[in-house]
C-alpha cells in the first residue's frame, strides 16, 4: 500500500485544486453536499473513505457525500473537487397520499400513506402478517417491520429472513419495490404455490423504509429533497459496529436508526438478509471493510450471480451489469467501514448482501412498475437460498432446544460460525457444494462432531442433532465452574413461571435483566455478589405479555443473551 507522503504527492499534482467553503445555513437546511473527484488508486481511496461517506466509484470518478464537519476536513487536502445537484432533488416527482390510490404501484406514498398501508398489512391479513414498530427516529417517525409466515404468533423451526431498504433516505427504488413485495406475498397466499411454500417456510422481515428522517426531509408529503444522511446529519451505513475499524468507525454516537437495527438483529437469528440502495446496478457481497475474502465466498459469488443472471433474463440490455456483470465483492469496489452488511455478517453470525437496483437514486415513479418486473423473480429466488444447505435442529435428550456454535471444520472464520435458534434449535447454515465436517458445541454439553455432511446446489441436508449434558465427573475434569455460563431458561416456551441457571468461576458481580423484544428493559432479576459456583433463578412472568424476550447476563468481562417465549 502506497505511504501517505505518496498519497499527498498524488494530491499536489492533480487538476488544479480548489477550495470552495459552504455556509453553515446551508448545511443547517440540507444537511450534506455531494461531489465528485478524480482518484486514481484503491489506497488512494481507502484514506479518503475514512473523511467522507464514499458514495460509488466509477472509473476513476468518485462520488461521495459529506456533512459539514467531513466537507471541511475533506478541503484540508486540497482535492479539486466539483459540487453536484443532490440526487434527491428531483424535477418532479408523483405522490399519493392514499394507499389505494397506490394499487398501480407507480407513485410515492407520502409517509402517512406509507404508515396506513403498513397498519392495512396487518388489518387484512391478521393470520400471517403481523407489523412491527421497532422505534422511532431522531424525528419521532416510525421504523417498520413487515412479518410474514404462517402461524405469525408462533415462533416455529423456520429461518428467519430479512429485507431492508433505503438506510440512505434518497435511494427509493427499493422502498416501493419492498411494499409491493409485502403485498404479493400477502395476496398471494392460499393461491400461488411458489409464494404459499415461502410463507409456509420462512418467517419473512420487510422493512421498506429504514431511514423516513431522510426520505422525507423536506416534509410528509413529498420524498423530492430527500437526503442520503439521517436528520442527525450521519450516515446510516457508516455507523455500525466494523470488525476492522471498531465500535465508532465514523467517530458518531449510534444513531437511534442503528440502535433499533442493533438491537433487532441481536433479538432475532437471521440466516439472510438483504440491504437494498440505489445508485447503482450490482449485487455486492462481503466484505467492505477487509481485502480478505469471506470463507463463504465462493457460495455469495453463486448467489449473486443467480440473482444477476436472472435479472438479466427479464430486464432490458445493459441492466444490472456494473462491475463484473451485476455482481462484486465490495472491497474490490470501495471500501467501507461501519456498514451494515459487515455488521451482520461478523457480529450477528447471518449472511447478508448489499443490492444496488438502480443508477437513479429517487427513479422516476413511472418506472418503478418497469423495475419490478426486472427484479421480483430475484428477490423471491434469493429468500428461497435459506431452502438450503446444512439444516436440522439442535436439542437435548429430551427434547429441549439447545443454543449451540454451529461450526464448519477447517472452513470458518472471522465469525462466520453460526447459532442454533435457542427458542427452537433450528440452525440453516448455507454453504457452497463440498463435503464438510460441522461441529454442534454448546455449554454444558459434550461437543459433537458429524463428518463427511455433502452439499449440492439447491438441495437441502439435514441433521437432527442430539447433545448430551456433561457428567459431573467431566465438569471436574474440564475444571469445575471454570468459565462463566448463562444457560437456556427451562421449560421453554413456559406460562407463567421458567428457571434461569448460570455459572460464574469466581467470585463476581453477577447482573441479570429481562427486555421485551425491541430491547427494552423490563426489569433486573438479579445483581449481586456471587461466590464461584452453578445458580438457578425462577423467572415468575405472570404479569407479562405473551411473546419473545430476552435475558442477558453481564459478569467480569462475560456478556451473554438469551431468547425466553412466554405462552399464555
Amino acid at each position: 500500500m502506497k505511504t501517505f507522503f505518496t498519497f499527498l504527492v498524488f494530491l499536489f499534482v492533480t487538476l488544479c485544486s480548489q477550495s470552495q467553503t459552504i455556509d453553515h445555513n446551508y448545511f443547517e437546511a440540507n444537511r450534506e453536499v455531494y461531489f465528485q473527484f478524480p482518484i486514481s488508486t484503491q489506497a488512494d481511496l481507502s484514506l479518503l473513505t475514512k473523511i467522507i461517506s464514499i458514495d460509488k466509484v466509477t472509473n476513476n470518478t468518485v462520488y461521495a457525500y459529506a456533512n459539514e464537519k467531513e466537507y471541511n476536513k475533506f478541503l484540508e487536502y486540497g482535492i479539486s473537487h466539483t459540487l453536484l445537484t443532490s440526487p434527491g432533488i428531483v424535477k418532479e416527482v408523483k405522490m399519493s397520499n392514499k394507499p389505494e390510490d397506490l394499487n398501480s404501484w407507480d407513485s410515492y406514498p407520502t409517509y402517512d400513506a406509507y404508515i396506513a398501508m403498513m397498519t392495512a398489512f396487518q388489518t387484512t391479513h391478521p393470520d400471517i402478517c403481523k407489523i412491527i414498530d421497532a422505534g422511532a427516529t431522531v424525528k419521532g417517525r416510525h421504523i417498520l417491520f413487515a412479518k410474514i409466515t404462517r402461524d405469525i404468533n408462533a415462533r416455529g423451526p423456520k429461518p428467519q429472513f430479512m429485507y431492508t431498504s433505503s438506510m440512505h433516505g434518497n435511494e427509493t427504488t427499493g422502498y416501493i419495490l419492498m411494499l409491493r413485495l409485502i403485498d404479493t406475498l400477502l395476496s398471494s397466499y392460499g393461491t400461488d404455490i411458489r409464494l404459499t411454500k415461502l410463507v409456509d417456510s420462512v418467517e419473512i422481515w420487510i422493512n421498506p423504509l429504514a431511514n423516513p428522517d431522510g426520505t422525507y426531509h423536506n416534509e410528509d408529503t413529498t420524498v423530492n429533497g430527500a437526503t442520503r444522511y439521517n436528520a442527525n446529519g450521519v450516515d446510516l451505513n457508516r455507523n455500525f459496529p466494523d470488525p476492522q475499524a471498531g465500535q465508532h468507525p465514523d467517530g458518531n454516537a449510534w444513531q437511534p436508526e442503528t440502535i433499533i437495527m442493533m438491537n433487532l438483529i441481536k433479538a432475532n437469528n437471521f440466516t439472510l438478509s438483504a440491504n437494498l440502495h440505489t445508485g447503482a446496478q450490482v449485487f455486492n457481497y462481503p466484505w467492505d471493510t477487509w481485502k480478505k475474502l469471506h470463507p463463504d465466498n465462493t457460495w455469495y459469488q453463486f448467489i449473486g450471480r443467480s440473482f444477476a443472471d436472472t435479472v438479466h433474463a427479464h430486464a432490458v440490455s445493459g441492466y444490472m451489469v456494473d462491475q463484473a456483470n451485476g455482481i462484486t465483492d465490495g472491497y474490490e469496489w470501495y471500501q467501507v467501514e461501519g456498514g451494515r452488511q459487515d455488521y451482520m455478517n461478523y457480529y450477528g453470525h447471518g449472511r447478508e448482501v448489499t443490492i444496488e437496483l438502480s443508477d437513479d437514486y429517487i427513479l422516476s415513479a413511472s418506472l418503478l412498475p418497469t423495475y419490478w418486473n426486472y427484479l421480483y423473480r430475484s428477490f423471491l429466488n434469493y429468500i428461497e437460498n435459506t431452502y438450503y444447505g446444512i439444516r436440522g435442529t439442535v436439542k437435548d435428550a429430551h427434547g429441549n432446544p439447545i443454543k449451540a456454535v454451529v461450526t464448519v471444520s477447517n472452513h470458518d472464520a472471522d465469525n462466520s460460525q453460526i447459532y442454533s435458534d435457542s427458542l427452537t434449535g433450528s440452525f440453516y447454515r448455507m454453504i457452497a457444494p463440498g463435503t464438510y465436517n460441522v461441529s454442534f458445541s454448546a455449554d454444558s454439553f459434550i461437543t459433537r462432531t458429524i463428518s463427511n455432511i455433502s452439499v449440492s446446489n439447491y438441495v437441502a441436508s439435514t441433521y437432527n442433532v442430539v447433545l448430551d449434558p456433561l457428567q459431573p465427573s467431566e465438569v471436574t475434569a474440564n475444571g469445575a465452574f471454570s468459565n462463566y455460563s448463562l444457560l437456556q431458561n427451562y421449560p421453554n416456551p413456559f406460562n407463567p413461571s421458567t428457571t434461569i441457571e448460570f455459572e460464574i468461576p469466581k467470585e463476581d458481580n453477577v447482573t441479570i435483566k429481562l427486555y421485551d423484544i425491541l430491547g427494552n428493559e423490563i426489569r433486573t432479576l438479579l445483581s449481586e455478589i456471587k461466590k464461584a459456583g452453578h445458580y438457578t433463578l425462577l423467572l415468575d412472568a405472570s404479569h407479562l405479555a405473551s411473546g419473545m424476550y430476552i435475558y442477558t447476563m453481564h459478569s467480569g468481562n462475560y456478556v451473554s443473551a438469551m431468547k425466553l417465549m412466554l405462552t399464555k
